[in-house]
This record gives C-alpha cells, sequence and structure tokens, in this order.
C-alpha cells in the first residue's frame, strides 16, 4: 500500500498551479475562459436589463403621481375661482338696499321689546341673481355690538302676525332662503324685492343698526 500526505499528489508537483481550478478547464478546454466569461456577461446583462426595468417602473410611477398631483391642483385653482365669480362677499357687491324703515313693538306673548327693520334690496347688476342674504347689526351708545341677525331676502310677515309669534317662529320664517313664492331665488337686474329683519328683546341702551349684503349668487345663462 502506498502511503501519501497532504501535498504529495501530482496536482501539487512542481509546475502544477494550485490556484488555476477554474469550470470549463477539463479535458484542455482552451475556451473555458471564455465560455466563464460569456456567462458572467450574460447574468450581468440580465442584472442590468432587470435593473433598468425596475428603475423605469418607479420613473413611471412617479411621472403618474406628479400628473396627478398637478391636475388636482387646477381643479382645486379653477373651483376656488368659480366660487369668486359666483359668490359676492361683502363689499364686492352690486345690491342696494334702499327704503328702510323702523318700528319698536312689544310681542303680545313676551315682556320684551323687539326691533322691526323693513327695506328694499335691488339687483344693478346685469345679470339675475339669488339667494340674497343679509347682515344686521344693533350698536349700543357707545357703539358696541349688541346684536348680530341674519335673514334672506323676500320674506315677510304681517305685522298682526308678528306680534303674536315666538321668537323661534320669527327667525325661521326671515330665514326662508328661497323667500316668500320663491321671490328670492331669482331676482332679474332693477328687479326690487322686499326684506324684514327684527332684533328680539332689545336692550334699553340700543342706538344705532346697519344693514349690509352678507352675499349672494349669480345666476349663469
Amino acid at each position: 500500500m502506498d502511503k501519501w500526505k497532504i501535498g504529495e499528489d501530482e496536482f501539487f508537483k512542481e509546475g502544477y498551479d494550485k490556484n488555476g481550478f477554474s469550470i470549463g478547464e477539463k479535458n484542455g478546454d482552451n475556451n473555458a475562459s471564455d465560455a466563464n466569461t460569456d456567462l458572467n456577461n450574460s447574468k450581468a446583462n440580465k442584472n442590468d436589463r432587470g435593473s433598468k426595468r425596475r428603475k423605469g417602473s418607479k420613473a413611471n410611477k412617479n411621472d403618474l403621481k406628479k400628473i396627478f398631483y398637478v391636475m388636482l391642483g387646477i381643479a382645486a385653482f379653477l373651483s376656488a375661482y368659480y366660487l369668486l365669480i359666483v359668490l359676492f362677499p361683502g363689499n364686492n357687491t352690486n345690491v342696494e338696499i334702499f327704503g328702510l324703515k323702523t318700528k319698536v313693538y312689544r310681542p303680545a306673548t313676551l315682556p320684551e321689546n323687539d326691533l322691526l327693520i323693513t327695506g328694499y334690496i335691488v339687483n344693478k347688476n346685469k345679470f339675475s341673481i339669488s339667494y340674497v342674504k343679509l347682515n344686521g347689526k344693533l350698536y349700543s351708545t357707545k357703539n358696541i355690538v349688541l346684536l348680530t341677525k341674519h335673514v334672506y331676502a323676500g320674506n315677510l310677515i304681517k305685522f298682526k302676525k308678528l306680534k303674536n309669534m315666538s321668537n323661534i317662529a320669527v327667525n325661521m320664517t326671515l330665514g326662508n332662503k328661497e323667500g316668500v313664492n320663491m321671490s328670492n331665488v331669482e331676482i332679474l337686474p332693477n328687479h326690487p324685492i322686499k326684506f324684514m329683519l327684527v332684533f328680539l328683546n332689545i336692550s334699553p341702551n340700543s342706538k344705532n343698526y346697519s344693514i349690509t349684503i352678507s352675499h349672494f349668487y349669480r345666476i349663469k345663462k
């Protein structure tokens, strides 16, 4: 029996490179290194293509998100612009108030003094409007706001009936958005309609009041 030790086989004799082993060099295949290189290159190319596809997919998703947010911003801007055109708040109105009359009275059912204010609004625009809302304020002798009231134009209550109504009923009637007989739904240019505002249970030191147009809507045809 032959004895040998590690390192004594012919693969470790002089002239052999122990680090030269690689796939494909068996049976003297001279193209082994080229085949190995091609295999590695093929894998690298596949990895590159896969990486490019993933990057391209992420880029497409990011582009779609950007387009979505841009469209969302445009829609929000157009909505805000439309509201500014349709809704005319505060001092940007072209609706006039005239013919104001006042009357302090005592209701039949409550021990208080109420202030009744009646008047007209007229549409000075070249287009029809709707749902005119008025804002009333009652001031003290020191010009402090005591009461604030919002009513819609086109609502009227006969005085005899008004004196016998509860405060809740008065507020509900004057807060009718459409007005009596739908008079506040479409107000033509230069067309006046009446309104009524009641300050309930006014203070003895009440002195002045103001009434302004809170807002209205433009009717586009």
